[in-house]
């Protein structure tokens, strides 16, 4: 019985340290604003509607790195390869329907651009928005390109 309990002791001492570490020296919060890109390229930079620099759309890219939803109507296919349930060849397809057909009106018409099904669109809709769905003063818009 001493020897399971000196051993229970040993392993509760080496997690310790651990645990010590992650209350002790845990990293606060960052600051809780909906990102938007700040200043010109090349030395752009994604922060907050308070920082300073002059104000821009997200590209693609960053707006899939910052969680914001893209803009199926100025994306490009390398922006759209990035959505989970979005193929590089799919995105290829998106965007030459586009350039055919006119932009999107909401998300659900990526359903007309062959082999997006119902399962694929419902995996992706939470990482798009259609240029209609977005409001024009949104920080989270994007520009075109990456």
């Amino acid at each position: 019985m001493a020897r399971r309990l000196a051993l229970l002791l040993l392993a509760l001492l080496t997690l310790a340290p651990a645990a010590a570490r992650r209350v002790l020296f845990h990293p606060g919060r960052g600051r809780e604003c909906a990102p938007e890109g700040r200043g010109a390229p090349p030395r752009g930079w994604v922060g907050c509607a308070t920082d300073p620099g002059p104000r821009r759309g997200l590209s693609g890219r960053e707006a899939r790195l910052a969680g914001a939803p893209i803009d199926l109507d100025r994306a490009t296919a390398e922006d759209l390869a990035g959505v989970p349930g979005l193929s590089a060849r799919l995105a290829a397809a998106v965007v030459a329907d586009r350039e055919e057909r006119g932009p999107f009106r909401s998300v659900d018409d990526l359903a007309r651009v062959r082999g997006i099904g119902p399962a694929r669109l419902a995996r992706a809709r939470p990482w798009l928005r259609a240029g209609a769905e977005g409001s024009p003063g949104n920080p989270r818009a994007l520009s075109g390109g990456s």
